[in-house]
């Protein structure tokens, strides 16, 4: 156990931390639950985890480190009460009383558009006033100050190292494989406006990692997944969350020490656990309402039917043949023989409770089988939340076991395993390959040809050599591939200006990122309009230099990408910084 830990149970994992001192925290910001470890890194001591418990609101669940990723908002657009307390009784009563407004599953808000377009997305709206940027930024500045209390408190002479150590802390954010530079963005903007780095630190203190790979990496750790896995064995991550469910495919490369690779780019659909919720919801507003029961009480018992639901029946749930299932939808004096009602509780039948499944069942194993086309998995983890539905776990065996492709979960229920995963794997990434979800490249200038029809009506610039066509494509990185995480993927490219001595100092060139497949000639319509699947996503920025000739360089050296420009000054290569700029104003 660290020595300087008052925490009767931190996690180890290998090995001791050859670095400077330093914290780190690892976040999971889930749609109905979230999450904070942190890691007290000391040179030459191991490397331990402790969770973030006793949340206010939870005090008498000691070891519970989820916490309802819920506020509530006053008239003044001021976040009145997170988390566990704002789902208490008081909390419920003071909202009634005082018109308070709340924001909850405000992850999805952040969603991509073509994620909510693709699954026709339906979000609770946030309160008038209040943009998701406020929201996390609340979230999270609440999310610190219980983790700086607990750490005081769990950590021997804890006020004086968090405050030696808090300067130069360092976040792990963990997100879902849809997301990108524009969430990042938002996310990063958050977490300095919550106070827990300086702005001019952002980029280098905020790092991010996808919520499987933080799950691969948990399970690595703290179960015999590592003892398993064997040089060549192909395996799958389904993490199964709140409303996203993410699959990636990794392949075993080496053991000792252990690094894996991805083999596909890693795919996400929106079928998580509050989509089966909200069936449940429609199914008891429906039979409620066929029973002529009045509006008022409808409202009532729908409320209280759905949350029973969540706790209890959806967790039970195996198959059909386990017959009804009972939920509690109002007090014990309630008896309806029409709906099968005795007693408070109404007996639903299996093939009904099925169907609230059905879709989201169906949306998971689909994109569990796209990934492992033309694969021989060994395994398939299943982590997350709603990984711990019994029902999944079961289609998700007759589906894959007689493929001769186990399904493994874990044993940590209580536990926001993606916050412990992000924190292993800042210290020991063990990902040495990453297919990225998209490609990259830049926009071009193409030499003119009057004879090419493809060259016709397209708008034109002259350099000093001729006249060349605008909107052409040149690709740099190819989504789907796998690549070296530790290589840098370079393409030449070139200026002209007429001047021996042109203004280099502001010097930048965007890179774009393509959404669809293949690699096309151009990224431009003839009229100058971007094509389907483009879209703004990063600027490289050089400094002063006198090279006509450059290198635009893109480097995946964990889950964010980073790009920069390269250059040649009188036999020295020179590199300039990189700026991450997202396309979407931030809310």
């Amino acid at each position: 156990m660290n020595p300087s830990s008052m925490n009767p149970s931190p996690k180890t994992f290998h090995g001791s931390w050859d670095g400077p001192s330093k914290i780190v925290l690892g976040i999971d910001i889930g749609t109905t639950q979230s999450g904070v470890a942190f890691t007290y890194l000391q040179e030459g001591v191991e490397k331990s985890i402790h969770r973030v418990v006793q949340w206010p609101g939870q005090e008498s669940q000691n070891q519970q480190s989820k916490i309802p990723s819920m506020l509530w908002y006053d008239a003044n657009n001021k976040a009145v009460s997170i988390g566990a307390e704002a789902l208490t009784p008081q909390a419920e009563e003071d909202a009634e009383d005082h018109h308070w407004r709340p924001a909850k599953h405000f992850k999805l808000h952040l969603h991509p558009e073509e994620l909510i377009a693709r699954h026709g997305l339906e979000t609770d709206g946030l309160p008038d006033g209040v943009g998701i940027s406020q929201v996390y930024t609340d979230f999270l500045r609440y999310l610190l100050q219980h983790t700086r209390t607990y750490f005081e408190d769990h950590i021997l002479d804890g006020k004086h190292i968090w405050e030696t150590y808090q300067p130069k802390m360092e976040v792990v954010l963990a997100h879902p494989n849809g997301w990108s530079i524009r969430e990042q963005s938002i996310l990063r903007s958050a977490t300095v406006a919550a106070g827990f780095v300086d702005g001019k630190d952002a980029d280098s203190r905020i790092h991010f990692v996808s919520e499987a790979e933080a799950s691969v990496h948990f399970c690595i750790y703290h179960t015999n997944l590592g003892s398993q896995l064997k040089t060549g064995i192909t395996f799958a991550v389904c993490d199964a969350g709140g409303s996203t469910v993410d699959t990636t495919v990794y392949s075993v490369e080496t053991t000792a020490p252990l690094r894996l690779a991805e083999t596909r780019a890693s795919a996400c659909v929106q079928a998580g656990a509050i989509f089966v919720d909200a069936a449940a919801k429609s199914y008891l507003k429906q039979v409620l309402k066929n029973a002529e029961i009045s509006p008022e009480d409808v409202e009532e018992y729908v409320s209280r039917g759905v949350k029973d639901f969540e706790s209890n029946a959806k967790r039970a749930f195996r198959d059909t043949t386990a017959g009804d299932l009972s939920i509690a939808i109002a007090g014990t004096r309630f008896n309806n023989p029409s709906i099968r009602a005795r007693r408070g509780r109404m007996n639903v039948p299996g093939d009904a409770v099925k169907r609230l499944f059905d879709f989201c069942i169906d949306q998971i194993i689909g994109s569990v089988e796209s990934q492992l086309e033309s694969t021989a998995a060994s395994y398939i983890l299943l982590v997350g939340g709603f990984g711990e539905s019994l029902y999944l776990r079961e289609q998700l065996k007759s589906r894959f076991e007689p493929r001769g492709c186990q399904i493994t979960t874990t044993n940590d229920a209580t536990s926001k395993a993606v916050a412990d995963g992000a924190l292993v794997w800042f210290c020991s990434s063990n990902v040495t390959k990453r297919a990225p979800r998209f490609s990259y490249g830049i926009e071009i200038f193409v030499p003119y040809n009057s004879s090419i029809q493809a060259h016709k009506r397209r708008k034109t610039i002259f350099w000093p050599s001729g006249q060349f066509a605008r909107g052409g494509w040149s690709q740099i990185v190819s989504k789907g591939d796998p690549i070296d995480c530790n290589t840098v993927i370079r393409r030449p490219y070139y200026r002209e200006y007429s001047s021996p001595n042109p203004d280099l100092t502001r010097f930048k060139e965007v890179i774009w990122c393509y959404s669809l497949s293949g690699s096309p000639e151009w990224m431009r319509f003839k009229p100058g309009s971007l094509m389907p699947g483009f879209k703004s996503h990063k600027t490289a920025s050089g400094s002063s230099y006198w090279s006509l000739s450059f290198n635009v360089c893109i480097h995946f050296g964990r889950t964010e990408l980073e790009a920069f420009l390269e250059w040649t000054e009188n036999g020295v290569v020179h590199t300039g910084p990189a700026r991450i700029v997202s396309t979407t104003e931030l809310a």
